[in-house]
């Protein structure tokens, strides 16, 4: 049985300011919880549903965990109530240590192709750029200052379990690391509605930097100074934009061919 002490403390980790503070943060669901005890993440805890604990995913989770000596706590429907962001939660939880990942660490790589997600608000929009960067293997994801925390608990279920598969780095200050990655000789394509080329009529150049931004805020005339090329996807209907992460696989999906 778990205390209302270690409950309460779990609970505080849907909390940002705590989150950072213990530097932990809570996923939920057996994909996330498998996703997390597969990767080289530290899991400090793993919570299962008493009425859950006997299904196939509960015991594969169990095994990991026993593996890795990762404490395994069972708990009620109550506790369930408490800890779930899901309409219908299938009661497995688990407490992970956050992973930061330097900048100069990502650029000192032999990078192809970087993604940069500039004022990305909306978490599951992110969550998805993260998850599709995943797909395409992109080599790291860089997200702005002024983008939605990386463990913020919509972000982390966006990713489906990319988030422990690709480098990540937060707060970055785009009008330092642009003309870092100018200087590290970086071709720099920046999603634009208004781009002057097309996705498909470009011939890429690496290593190279995807820059995708709000639709309805674009980019800053100070970023816009760094930028090689400005890309757009033609349309043929009526809809005014596209979502960040609808037009971030668009162009990816074209850059690695």
């Amino acid at each position: 049985m778990i205390s209302k002490t270690r409950i309460k403390n779990i609970l505080a980790l849907k909390q940002k300011k705590l989150r950072d503070q213990k530097k932990m943060f809570l996923i939920e669901g057996a994909r996330l919880c498998l996703e997390a005890l597969q990767s080289d993440f530290i899991v400090e805890t793993i919570l299962i549903e008493n009425e859950n604990s006997s299904s196939p995913q509960a015991k594969q989770i169990f095994d990991l965990a026993h593996q890795k000596n990762i404490e395994i706590i069972k708990i009620e429907k109550a506790e369930v109530a408490k800890l779930a962001e899901t309409v219908h939660s299938q009661g497995i939880f688990g407490v992970v240590e956050q992973r930061r990942y330097g900048l100069e660490k990502i650029l000192n790589q032999n990078n192809r192709i970087l993604l940069i997600i500039a004022n990305g608000q909306d978490p599951g929009n992110v969550g998805t750029i993260i998850r599709t960067c995943d797909w395409f293997n992109i080599d790291a994801v860089l997200l702005s200052c002024d983008s939605v925390e990386l463990f913020n608990p919509k972000v982390v279920r966006s990713t489906m379990g990319s988030i422990f598969h690709l480098p990540i780095c937060e707060n970055v200050e785009l009008h330092e690391a642009l003309p870092r990655l100018k200087y590290l000789d970086y071709q720099i394509y920046a999603a634009d509605v208004r781009g002057a080329f097309f996705f498909h009529e470009i011939e890429y150049q690496f290593p190279a930097a995807l820059l995708i931004g709000n639709e309805n805020k674009g980019f800053e005339s100070e970023l816009l100074a760094h930028i090689d090329k400005t890309v757009a996807i033609p349309s043929f209907g009526k809809a005014e934009s596209l979502n960040m992460a609808t037009a971030a696989a668009i162009i990816m999906s074209r850059m690695i061919c």
